[in-house]
């Protein structure tokens, strides 16, 4: 009895002993059938049923493929390259320039990136518009492509060049701003300056204009007169029906017309300024402004007999007890400003 005691006590001392001089060190504590057979010490990787996880390490992806003497370069597992730096085993490519955390860009099932739109939006310039489908060497200039310092978000930091080269409208010398959003949308595709605020002078109707210099002939972008006359005083010259020149009509375009190309419609306030024809009792009883200017080219000028002349005997004795009567038109609109027989 004795002695099968001290045979356990033995076998227990050796087995202890056998486990202390493990080549792995004393921090791994597993069996030795999760890694080796009987027949061997030999470890197939693929086939080992130790959970890497419990070292605060997965292995995922390309570490699933790989021998484990690629990170533990002894047999003392306890030290084993670090396994929260990826760089104690990769080689930094980038050299530094994207930090060390390579699973920021990079995943454990290839190194090839396919989100960088995603990535980069954690970044201080998220990739909107034409950027999106930009080549990422375009603007991260490198003489091996593999470095992305950072670099400035600001427009003009990419965009100098433009900035200096355009020159309709020449942006140096009227002094533009070089923060290209005050003109431009980053979301277009071209530099179409559709997102300048024109809201001094709305850019709509007959006014949307593809070229700036169609209104800025002389290239000074500032001193330009939101005047009619600035840019219309030729067809305000040249219009002769009716002749708005000999006429004495406004050179503001707006007391007559708006914005919409062609000139028409017409807006003119005939009824508010002058005298009612679209309204009352003239409504409807002409046709054509020579109806009652009649003398061609002068709409100064006005008839309201032509038209009441039939009426004269009447009006002669309607009128027969006005001191002041006498039977013209200028004595017609003076007595009877709205066209009314009760003035």
């Amino acid at each position: 009895m004795n002695r099968l005691i001290i045979l356990f006590v033995g076998l227990a001392f050796s087995l202890q002993l056998i486990a202390q001089q493990s080549p792995h060190g004393d921090q791994l504590k597993i069996d030795c059938s999760e890694c080796h057979t009987t027949t061997g010490w030999l470890v197939n990787p693929l086939s080992s049923t130790y959970d890497h996880s419990k070292t605060g390490f997965s292995l995922l992806g390309q570490h699933q493929q790989i021998d484990c003497t690629m990170c533990h370069l002894s047999l003392n597992f306890s030290e084993a390259r670090g396994i929260s730096d990826c760089a104690s085993c990769h080689l930094d490519v980038h050299e530094e320039t994207l930090g060390k955390d390579c699973a920021f860009c990079h995943t454990s099932q290839s190194w090839i990136i396919n989100n960088v739109s995603e990535i980069h939006a954690n970044s201080r310039f998220p990739l909107v518009g034409p950027h999106a489908n930009a080549d990422c060497f375009d603007c991260h200039l490198s003489e091996n492509l593999l470095q992305f310092r950072p670099m400035g978000v600001e427009c003009i930091d990419c965009h100098i060049a433009e900035y200096q080269a355009t020159m309709n409208p020449n942006h140096q010398s009227v002094g533009y701003s070089t923060d290209c959003f005050d003109c431009h949308n980053m979301r277009s595709a071209d530099w179409n300056a559709g997102g300048f605020e024109h809201g001094f002078f709305p850019l709509t109707q007959g006014h949307s204009l593809s070229e700036c210099s169609a209104c800025h002939t002389s290239g000074n972008f500032e001193a330009l007169s939101p005047d009619c006359q600035t840019c219309h005083l030729e067809d305000y010259n040249s219009t002769i029906d009716p002749p708005h020149l000999s006429s004495g009509f406004s050179v503001d375009c707006l007391d007559c017309h708006t914005t919409q190309p062609g000139w028409s419609p017409s807006t003119f306030d005939h009824d508010g300024l002058y005298f009612p024809i679209y309204s009352g009792e003239h409504e409807g009883e002409w046709n054509t402004c020579t109806d009652c200017h009649t003398v061609s080219g002068n709409f100064a000028l006005f008839s309201c007999i032509d038209c009441h002349e039939h009426n004269k005997t009447d009006m002669d004795n309607e009128h027969d007890e006005e001191n002041d009567y006498v039977y013209n038109s200028v004595n017609c609109l003076d007595c009877h400003p709205n066209g009314k027989a009760d003035k």
